[in-house]
């Protein structure tokens, strides 16, 4: 059986813009993950002219593009202003990126006011919080099922009622779940029906994370891979990785797998 997913990189594989890795990938990835992470400014967002060209190559190459909103906001932060500046941000880049009609804008909800911080006191005030910065993104024309939350370092059972409550979709993370020992079966079989991206990548021996899947426990990637495919899913699997040769020994790997899967 051919694997139902399709595979898919990052725009950060050459050092050049997101056409121009976009460009060089096509036919070797289906898929680009263009990475946004920085606030959006006219310098840190594609321009119009480079959207219409990513476009045009997505139509012709037949490659889709999920698109990584900026990091580091606070969604459900406990201050009103920094929730605006985050819904803002993650806002500008929907639309910026609306005519490339993404397969999946990626969004990070901090546990707390920062990435990393411990999870909330009261799990419920966070979760309205959540629920509302995040309905305010949806209001700008992003079908629910396109918003997809990234699993973080926090238990992500916390956020789970809000992607069910507004149908949100998710995005699995396993490279960091194995990366920080967190086994990923019960995340994976909670939320494989509703993830559009799994996002794979392993950590080094020195812990460098987004390295090539030869530093991905061998095991668990087999385990992956069959449970993908056990589920016929049909999403884009994300090689989060950020060098031509970490691509290029993935994508290697990732065919041993299949076909040791399919056997």
């Amino acid at each position: 059986m051919i694997a139902p997913y399709r595979i898919g990189t990052t725009s950060f594989i050459y050092p050049a813009g997101w056409y121009e890795n976009a460009r060089r990938l096509a036919g070797r990835v289906s898929d680009v993950e263009l990475l946004l992470f920085d606030p959006p400014t006219p310098a840190s967002l594609p321009s119009r002219s480079e959207i219409a060209a990513l476009a045009r190559l997505g139509k012709d190459a037949g490659l889709t593009y999920c698109v990584h909103a900026p990091i580091g906001l606070a969604l459900a932060s406990e201050d009103p202003e920094r929730r605006r500046v985050a819904v803002d941000a993650i806002a500008q880049v929907v639309d910026v990126t609306a005519p490339l009609r993404p397969h999946a804008v990626v969004v990070h909800l901090a546990a707390g006011e920062r990435e990393g911080d411990p999870p909330p006191a009261d799990a419920e005030a966070f979760r309205r919080r959540a629920a509302d910065s995040l309905d305010a993104v949806l209001a700008r024309g992003l079908a629910p099922a396109a918003l997809c939350l990234e699993t973080l370092e926090y238990d992500f059972a916390l956020a789970e009622p809000v992607v069910e409550e507004l149908g949100l979709s998710v995005a699995l993370d396993v490279g960091h779940l194995v990366r920080d020992g967190v086994p990923f079966d019960g995340v994976l079989s909670r939320n494989l029906h509703r993830a559009r991206v799994v996002q794979w990548h392993g950590t080094d021996p020195a812990g460098r994370d987004h390295r090539s899947l030869r530093h991905h426990p061998r095991a668990e990637a087999l385990r992956l891979v069959r449970a993908l495919r056990a589920a016929r899913w049909a999403g884009v699997l994300t090689l989060e990785v950020f060098a031509e040769a970490d691509l290029d020994e993935s994508l290697a790997l990732l065919a041993e797998l299949e076909a040791e899967a399919a056997a």
